[in-house]
Protein backbone atom coordinates (compact mmCIF):
# COMPACT_ATOMS: atom_id res chain seq x y z
CA UNK A 1 0.00 0.00 0.00
CA UNK A 2 1.38 3.43 -0.88
CA UNK A 3 1.94 6.19 1.64
CA UNK A 4 -0.99 8.67 1.41
CA UNK A 5 1.29 11.54 2.51
CA UNK A 6 3.51 11.12 -0.54
CA UNK A 7 0.57 11.59 -2.94
CA UNK A 8 0.46 15.36 -2.39
CA UNK A 9 3.86 15.74 -4.06
CA UNK A 10 2.98 14.16 -7.40
CA UNK A 11 1.31 15.72 -10.44
CA UNK A 12 -2.20 14.59 -9.44
CA UNK A 13 -2.49 17.07 -6.58
CA UNK A 14 -3.49 20.70 -6.37
CA UNK A 15 -1.04 23.23 -4.93
CA UNK A 16 -1.95 26.52 -3.30
CA UNK A 17 1.30 28.44 -3.74
CA UNK A 18 3.17 30.55 -1.19
CA UNK A 19 1.83 33.87 -2.53
CA UNK A 20 -1.80 32.75 -2.22
CA UNK A 21 -3.91 34.25 0.60
CA UNK A 22 -7.40 32.82 1.08
CA UNK A 23 -10.07 33.72 3.63
CA UNK A 24 -13.27 31.66 3.98
CA UNK A 25 -14.31 28.01 3.72
CA UNK A 26 -12.07 25.86 1.55
CA UNK A 27 -13.40 22.52 0.32
CA UNK A 28 -11.68 20.05 -1.99
CA UNK A 29 -11.82 16.42 -3.06
CA UNK A 30 -8.37 15.94 -4.63
CA UNK A 31 -5.04 15.80 -2.82
CA UNK A 32 -3.99 19.28 -1.77
CA UNK A 33 -0.71 20.94 -0.81
CA UNK A 34 -1.01 24.31 0.93
CA UNK A 35 2.04 26.58 0.77
CA UNK A 36 0.14 29.87 1.21
CA UNK A 37 -1.98 31.45 3.95
CA UNK A 38 -5.49 30.19 4.69
CA UNK A 39 -7.94 31.67 7.22
CA UNK A 40 -11.35 30.20 7.97
CA UNK A 41 -12.10 26.48 7.71
CA UNK A 42 -10.93 23.59 5.55
CA UNK A 43 -13.10 20.57 4.75
CA UNK A 44 -11.33 17.99 2.65
CA UNK A 45 -12.14 14.42 1.59
CA UNK A 46 -8.64 13.25 0.69
CA UNK A 47 -4.98 13.92 1.63
CA UNK A 48 -4.09 17.42 2.78
CA UNK A 49 -0.54 18.65 3.36
CA UNK A 50 0.28 22.00 4.91
CA UNK A 51 3.74 22.67 3.49
CA UNK A 52 6.68 24.32 5.24
CA UNK A 53 5.72 27.78 3.97
CA UNK A 54 2.01 27.16 4.65
CA UNK A 55 0.25 29.05 7.45
CA UNK A 56 -3.29 27.97 8.29
CA UNK A 57 -5.55 29.76 10.78
CA UNK A 58 -8.47 27.38 10.52
CA UNK A 59 -10.11 24.24 11.79
CA UNK A 60 -9.12 21.47 9.38
CA UNK A 61 -11.01 18.27 8.53
CA UNK A 62 -9.57 15.74 6.09
CA UNK A 63 -9.00 12.03 5.65
CA UNK A 64 -5.19 12.30 5.92
CA UNK A 65 -3.45 15.41 7.24
CA UNK A 66 0.29 16.10 7.17
CA UNK A 67 1.66 19.30 8.71
CA UNK A 68 5.06 20.76 7.88
CA UNK A 69 4.15 24.44 8.36
CA UNK A 70 2.15 26.44 10.91
CA UNK A 71 -1.43 25.68 12.03
CA UNK A 72 -3.50 27.73 14.47
CA UNK A 73 -6.66 25.67 14.82
CA UNK A 74 -7.94 22.15 15.41
CA UNK A 75 -7.07 19.21 13.15
CA UNK A 76 -9.45 16.29 12.61
CA UNK A 77 -8.12 13.48 10.45
CA UNK A 78 -10.59 10.67 9.85
CA UNK A 79 -7.69 8.27 9.09
CA UNK A 80 -4.52 9.94 10.40
CA UNK A 81 -2.60 13.12 11.24
CA UNK A 82 1.17 13.36 10.83
CA UNK A 83 3.06 16.27 12.42
CA UNK A 84 6.47 16.63 10.82
CA UNK A 85 9.68 18.09 12.29
CA UNK A 86 9.20 21.62 10.89
CA UNK A 87 5.56 21.88 12.05
CA UNK A 88 4.26 24.41 14.57
CA UNK A 89 0.74 23.63 15.79
CA UNK A 90 -1.43 25.46 18.28
CA UNK A 91 -4.68 23.51 18.52
CA UNK A 92 -6.14 20.09 19.21
CA UNK A 93 -5.73 16.93 17.14
CA UNK A 94 -8.51 14.34 16.79
CA UNK A 95 -7.64 11.22 14.80
CA UNK A 96 -7.40 7.46 15.32
CA UNK A 97 -3.74 7.57 14.20
CA UNK A 98 -1.42 10.44 15.23
CA UNK A 99 2.30 10.77 14.58
CA UNK A 100 4.45 13.53 16.11
CA UNK A 101 8.01 13.70 14.81
CA UNK A 102 10.76 14.86 17.17
CA UNK A 103 11.46 18.56 16.68
CA UNK A 104 7.85 19.53 15.93
CA UNK A 105 6.21 22.19 18.10
CA UNK A 106 2.76 21.24 19.39
CA UNK A 107 0.54 23.01 21.92
CA UNK A 108 -2.84 21.34 22.41
CA UNK A 109 -4.54 18.06 23.18
CA UNK A 110 -4.67 14.79 21.27
CA UNK A 111 -7.80 12.63 21.15
CA UNK A 112 -7.37 9.27 19.45
CA UNK A 113 -10.85 8.01 20.39
CA UNK A 114 -12.67 10.57 18.28
CA UNK A 115 -15.12 11.40 21.08
CA UNK A 116 -13.93 15.00 21.49
CA UNK A 117 -15.20 15.98 18.05
CA UNK A 118 -18.74 14.99 18.97
CA UNK A 119 -18.82 16.69 22.38
CA UNK A 120 -19.93 20.31 22.72
CA UNK A 121 -17.16 22.74 23.59
CA UNK A 122 -16.83 23.68 27.24
CA UNK A 123 -18.20 27.07 28.17
CA UNK A 124 -15.44 29.54 28.92
CA UNK A 125 -15.10 30.46 32.58
CA UNK A 126 -16.08 33.92 33.70
CA UNK A 127 -13.07 36.23 33.81
CA UNK A 128 -11.86 37.31 37.25
CA UNK A 129 -12.70 40.85 38.28
CA UNK A 130 -9.92 43.17 39.46
CA UNK A 131 -9.69 43.71 43.22
CA UNK A 132 -10.97 46.94 44.74
CA UNK A 133 -8.49 49.01 46.78
CA UNK A 134 -10.12 48.15 50.14
CA UNK A 135 -10.49 44.38 49.40
CA UNK A 136 -8.20 42.00 51.25
CA UNK A 137 -6.22 40.05 48.70
CA UNK A 138 -4.01 37.05 49.32
CA UNK A 139 -1.18 36.16 46.98
CA UNK A 140 -2.56 33.30 44.89
CA UNK A 141 -1.01 31.85 41.74
CA UNK A 142 -3.10 29.56 39.57
CA UNK A 143 -1.43 27.83 36.64
CA UNK A 144 -3.41 27.97 33.41
CA UNK A 145 -5.56 24.86 32.81
CA UNK A 146 -4.88 23.61 36.38
CA UNK A 147 -7.47 23.34 39.15
CA UNK A 148 -7.08 25.86 41.93
CA UNK A 149 -5.36 24.48 45.01
CA UNK A 150 -7.25 24.53 48.29
CA UNK A 151 -5.65 26.67 51.01
CA UNK A 152 -3.65 24.69 53.55
CA UNK A 153 -4.02 25.74 57.19
CA UNK A 154 -0.84 26.83 58.95
CA UNK A 155 0.92 24.05 60.82
CA UNK A 156 0.36 23.96 64.58
CA UNK A 157 3.40 24.17 66.81
CA UNK A 158 4.20 21.00 68.64
CA UNK A 159 5.83 20.55 72.02
CA UNK A 160 7.34 17.23 71.01
CA UNK A 161 11.05 16.83 70.80
CA UNK A 162 12.57 14.40 68.37
CA UNK A 163 15.48 12.57 69.88
CA UNK A 164 18.31 11.37 67.73
CA UNK A 165 18.83 7.66 68.19
CA UNK A 166 22.26 6.13 68.30
CA UNK A 167 21.39 3.88 65.32
CA UNK A 168 20.52 6.84 63.05
CA UNK A 169 23.98 8.37 63.36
Amino acid sequence: MSNPYDNTRDNNSSVLGPTLKFKGELTADEDLLIQGRIEGSIKHTSSLTIGESGHVKADVRAEYIAVEGRVDGDLKGSKSVKVRESAKISGNIVSPNVSLVEGATFNGNIDMDGDAADKPADKPEKAAQPAKPDDQVEDVVIAEDQPAAKPVPAAKKSNRTVKKSADAA
